[in-house]
């Protein structure tokens, strides 16, 4: 039987590791984990990202996975890409400081020019981060939306698994927070309506 995953795969063109994990449960749904890693983004930076979650029947999936797939995998990508540019510019900071500390340590003068092109270099390419800021915005928004429409269809656990993480929007927190109640008092809700009707 011959299938065009692959190429699909291939036709987002992502450069680096593609993580699936598919899991069947006995009602029929699928339920497919996706994880993005490129290179070796670190803890504190690759593993704040959630995974991509998509949920549905063999067939609504076989129907509607890239289309639903293709976007998030892009935004992902660009975050990474960020995340990427950022630690390489911050193991430079770090050892432009410890070069400079190893300096004074020797009693030796360090010169101002020199300090003045590596500030000069550590920060050229975060002269404009409107892009990043508009990315991260737009993630943002994306998956409270993505929450909202979860959480209309009463899929309230995915809803709430799709809400951005309040430790990477310091300034959005309550609203995230109070997003998580709503959502959990309508699955509290749900579930005791779920159960009348199985009494």
């Amino acid at each position: 039987m011959k299938t065009n995953f692959f190429e699909q795969i291939a036709g987002l063109q992502i450069n680096g590791n593609l993580l699936l994990n598919i899991h069947h449960d006995e009602t029929g749904v699928i339920t497919v984990s996706a994880v993005l890693k490129k290179g070796n983004i670190t803890a504190t930076a690759g593993n704040s990202l959630p995974p991509m979650l998509f949920k549905g029947t063999a067939t609504e999936l076989d129907e509607g996975f890239f289309g639903q797939f293709a976007q998030p995998v892009k935004q992902t990508v660009g975050i990474i890409n960020n995340l990427k540019t950022y630690q390489k510019e911050l193991e430079k900071a770090k050892k432009n400081g410890k070069h400079d500390k190893d300096k004074t340590a020797k009693g030796g003068a360090t010169e101002p020019e020199d300090d003045k092109d590596d500030e000069q270099n550590l920060f050229s390419p975060q002269v404009d981060d409107t892009e990043a800021k508009a990315e991260k915005k737009r993630f943002f928004d994306d998956a409270m939306e993505k929450s909202k429409e979860l959480a209309k269809q009463m899929k309230y656990a995915e809803a709430l698994a799709q809400l951005p993480d309040p430790a990477d929007y310091a300034d959005k927190a309550e609203l995230i927070d109070s997003r998580r109640k709503e959502i959990e008092a309508g699955k509290e809700i749900y579930d005791k309506l779920a159960n009348q009707f199985k009494d």
